[in-house]
């Protein structure tokens, strides 16, 4: 399994790029996650502290891989759960979907509710008891010539599988997403989904901070 890379870190919060395949908290069935990475990585530079903070303001799903932000002290993370709330945090996805979006561009308003017994999503176009509200915005751009489609995808709410659940609902299941009706492969324990963008305010010195990623290689995410 390909290992965490630590993108910025300074006193207050790191920006690390999540490899698919790897859980964002560590479990008690003691899975790989991107919390143990890091507490070592804490350890091994400050060995001297006797205690590290790691809080996660937002999370990614295991199969997807992408920028995640971490706080590293509590000031911090209540900093960034305010931006959250006041939707001063801005993420950006690119995602590999089986059929082309019927428009250019858009937004998908939904409700969802989480199933814990079936661990996904359940999408729905009507308001109804346990279920949240939920909203992207997306932007076709184009065929690649896998015969996949490119959508750049923002995220306005963050709720459990929403950018997979939402899509698919819409008939557009992201590629490798067995969990939501994806019948076209892609690799193991990872869908086509990436959090290419992540902009927030340093908790600090307030300056708007702007981290992304390439998308990969290849012609699977390429454009014709």
């Amino acid at each position: 399994m390909m290992q965490p890379e630590i993108v910025f870190e300074d006193y207050y919060v790191a920006v690390i790029h999540k490899p698919a395949g790897l859980m964002v908290e560590a479990d008690a069935f003691e899975n790989p996650s991107v919390e143990e990475f890091f507490f070592r990585h804490l350890q091994e530079k400050f060995p001297t502290h006797k205690e590290y903070f790691i809080g996660f303001p937002h999370r990614l799903d295991r199969v997807t891989q992408g920028l995640l932000l971490i706080a590293k002290t509590k000031g911090a993370l209540t900093s960034l759960n305010q931006q959250l709330e006041q939707k001063k945090i801005s993420k950006t996805y690119f995602a590999l979907t089986e059929k082309a979006s019927p428009h250019k561009s858009g937004k998908l308003k939904h409700f969802l509710k989480k199933d814990n017994r079936l661990r996904k999503a359940v999408i729905s176009k009507r308001e109804q008891e346990g279920f949240k509200a939920c909203e992207i915005a997306y932007e076709y751009k184009g065929e690649t010539s896998k015969g996949l489609h490119l959508l750049k995808v923002e995220l306005l709410t963050g709720r459990y599988h929403q950018i997979r659940a939402q899509l698919a609902y819409e008939q557009m299941p992201v590629a490798g997403d067995a969990t939501y009706g994806a019948s076209t492969p892609y690799k193991k324990d990872s869908v086509a989904l990436i959090a290419q963008q992540i902009v927030f305010i340093h908790p600090k010195n307030e300056q708007e901070m702007l981290f992304e990623i390439a998308l990969p290689e290849g012609a699977m995410w390429k454009v014709q």
